[in-house]
């Protein structure tokens, strides 16, 4: 249900998919995909939770092979870029934007179930990294944010006015190489 749901969201938004829609395309009865969600809302914060899950899922593994923290954190990051591009993410994300207001408690939901999490794993990364002596950080949340503005700023902001430059994977490499030099340049301590 949810495979679905996302893909109807995605192609065609939140206010033009119904759960009927839904459920006739996932095979199952009205009957089921209420009793699983009990509305709307409640199974686009569903989607969105899924989405969140896999980021975070991603994320927490990379932190835990890793033994280099600034590594990790790259690695992490560039995911990251990779995985808001993804159609399915960019559209999620659009409709976030533009109905969030209207579907009680996503944003908060996804700050809280997403976001947070997601940034503290990357700030535990840097708080290792700045532990080690490898980059100059006090407040790894804030350096955090930096980071993921930067890595994701211009490329998400192209894709959602449907330019497309970073759908081409040498391009998001080079920006996202780029924008790593010059976070890193920014916080390494000096040898």
């Amino acid at each position: 249900m949810l495979d679905v749901a996302t893909t109807l969201f995605v192609r065609q938004g939140y206010a033009a998919t119904s759960l009927e829609q839904i459920a006739r395309v996932a095979e199952c009865s009205k009957a089921s995909l209420y009793r699983r969600y009990s509305c709307k809302a409640a199974l686009f914060k569903a989607v969105v939770a899924a989405r969140g899950a896999h980021l975070l899922e991603e994320a927490r593994a990379v932190e835990a092979c890793s033994r280099d923290p600034l590594l990790a954190t790259r690695e992490i990051a560039l995911f990251f870029l990779d995985f808001m591009l993804r159609p399915e993410t960019t559209e999620a994300y659009r409709i976030v934007i533009a109905d969030g207001h209207r579907i009680p408690s996503v944003v908060d939901d996804m700050m809280a179930t997403s976001v947070e999490p997601f940034v503290a794993t990357i700030s535990r990364l840097l708080k290792a990294a700045a532990d080690a002596g490898h980059i100059e950080s006090t407040d790894h949340e804030e350096t955090t944010r930096v980071l993921m503005g930067l890595v994701l700023g211009w490329p998400l902001q192209n894709t959602l006015l449907g330019q497309n430059k970073m759908l081409d994977p040498q391009a998001r490499q080079r920006f996202f190489d780029r924008a790593w030099q010059v976070f890193l340049s920014g916080i390494r301590r000096a040898p």
